[in-house]
């Protein structure tokens, strides 16, 4: 009785590390998204202080925290003595109207996060179907302007039915064996 309980636990094990869903990945300063600009630089590259022309230099940067299914979390860092703003939109919503951006030509200033104190933190959660954009180009130096850049959103977690079954099987068995194994004794 004692190699069924074994062989029953193994099983089951197995059947959970088999069924187990896989993590989504991040990277950690975003995805590029594309260049709607001629931005000098990207968040990797101000993260990392490898601007060209301002290597070493602290920069402004988001780095992305967690996320879950329906937001996503990101750390805003500004590590220049100037204020940096960055503006954010949600599920790739490109605006219309609005008031017209003095950078980006032809574009307009989207809702963001002003981080006005040197190496000031800040951490905000934003919701989203999918992904968050973004993007650096008002206050600080124009040298760290960057283009749109996605995090993206957790997908929701399928529930793996044909895995829930093999484990619920699997204790119904187990519970049998025991339950046959009182009635011999």
């Amino acid at each position: 009785m004692r190699k069924m309980q074994l062989l029953i636990m193994s099983f089951t094990l197995c059947a959970a590390l088999l069924f187990v869903g896989s993590a989504h990945a991040l990277q950690t300063t975003g995805v590029e998204v594309y260049d709607s600009f001629n931005a000098p630089s990207t968040n990797a590259l101000n993260y990392a202080q490898l601007v060209p022309g301002r290597e070493g230099q602290a920069a402004p940067y988001v780095l992305f925290n967690t996320n879950a299914a329906g937001q996503v979390t990101l750390d805003f860092k500004n590590g220049y003595v100037g204020g940096a703003y960055f503006e954010y939109r949600i599920d790739h919503n490109v605006l219309t109207s609005g008031t017209a951006h003095p950078v980006v030509v032809g574009d307009y200033i989207y809702d963001g996060f002003w981080i006005p104190t040197p190496l000031a933190l800040e951490t905000h959660t934003l919701n989203a179907t999918n992904m968050v954009e973004i993007r650096l180009a008002l206050g600080g130096e124009r040298d760290w302007d960057f283009d749109w850049t996605a995090f993206y959103v957790a997908p929701a977690a399928p529930v793996p039915i044909p895995g829930a079954l093999v484990l619920f099987g699997s204790g119904l068995l187990g519970l049998v064996g025991i339950g046959r194994k009182r009635l011999q004794n």
